[in-house]
């Protein structure tokens, strides 16, 4: 009887605690922050930094770009300096292109001025190795029969002789880059993890395969005849792979279902090496990083399992 009238209780209480808590002007109270997007790699093509402003939490009008900043890159070996032009809201253009732009060994320092606010941030141009070679391996149904024109991609590329290499590893379908949180692949010296023994081997075979591939079993997400595939793989300081292994951290929370989520970290700001040199009292949030890249395409399936 006294479980029974506990339980009462117990609804009664809850049906009490039903009334609407308004949180939106809480939220918005946060202070906005610059959002700096400066992966700036050594391709033949001008390259972009891009500057926003953070929202408060349910703000959905998208990103609020900012106009009006101050942008350079400077080689730190050289003193060679960069001015980036603003193209358009939130858009800052290089003046040469990456290639011209950023030595492999040299450390390179961003500077943004923005508001009476100056922001700085620092990075290592580091190598990248060579992708090897590209498969395509036929898809099999439970039975192990050949799937007709469905294929399980693989890219081969081999660690460089000397630890602390660290390589972030995207993918491309048809042209475009696949974003997916769960798709970001990060390369210790040619492992998932970095340890004292990996240095100077095929990078192992996880790597190679899965931020390349789709794992959830859709038939469009497979690999199909015809289709281009494309792989790059940039260099990227230890920092950098903090950063992005954060992303996915918090990108993919909770993808295990209400059990998942039950057992995630929780929420949290992710790292940045972005500086305000001014004031403590207005923080950035993003990254800055130069990066080597190398890349491959070829078109599915690739007969001579080669980058072409």
């Amino acid at each position: 009887m006294k479980n029974k009238v506990l339980l009462f209780l117990l609804l009664i209480g809850l049906v009490a605690c039903e009334d609407k808590v308004d949180i939106s002007s809480t939220l918005k109270a946060g202070k906005p922050a610059l959002v700096v997007d400066a992966f700036i790699t050594n391709l033949p093509e001008k390259q972009t930094v891009y500057l926003s402003s953070t929202q408060y939490y349910f703000d959905n009008s998208g990103p609020i770009r900012i106009s009006g900043a101050s942008v350079k890159v400077v080689d730190e070996t050289t003193q060679q300096e960069y001015v980036f032009a603003e193209s358009g809201p939130g858009l800052y253009v290089s003046p040469v292109r990456g290639d011209s732009m950023l030595i492999i060994g040299h450390p390179y320092r961003l500077f943004i001025d923005y508001q009476g606010q100056a922001y700085t941030a620092y990075s290592l141009m580091k190598r990248v190795p060579p992708i090897d070679s590209i498969l395509f391996e036929p898809l099999e149904d439970l039975n192990e029969n050949i799937i007709p024109g469905k294929y399980f991609a693989e890219f081969q590329a081999t660690d460089q002789v000397g630890t602390g290499d660290q390589v972030w590893i995207r993918n491309y379908k048809n042209g475009v880059r696949i974003t997916d949180a769960e798709r970001i692949g990060i390369s210790y010296d040619g492992k998932i993890f970095a340890t004292a023994e990996a240095d100077g081997s095929m990078f192992i075979y996880p790597l190679r395969v899965f931020p390349v591939n789709d794992n959830g079993g859709e038939e469009d997400d497979q690999w199909l005849d015809g289709q281009q595939f494309g792989v790059e793989l940039f260099s990227i300081t230890e920092e950098a792979a903090t950063f992005l292994q954060a992303v996915v951290t918090q990108s993919t929370q909770g993808n295990g279902g209400p059990i998942g989520a039950l057992f995630s970290p929780p929420p949290a700001n992710v790292p940045t090496n972005i500086v305000n040199t001014t004031s403590q009292d207005k923080a950035a949030v993003g990254f800055f990083c130069t990066s080597a890249v190398s890349r491959a395409e070829t078109i599915v399936p690739n007969p001579y399992g080669r980058n072409q």
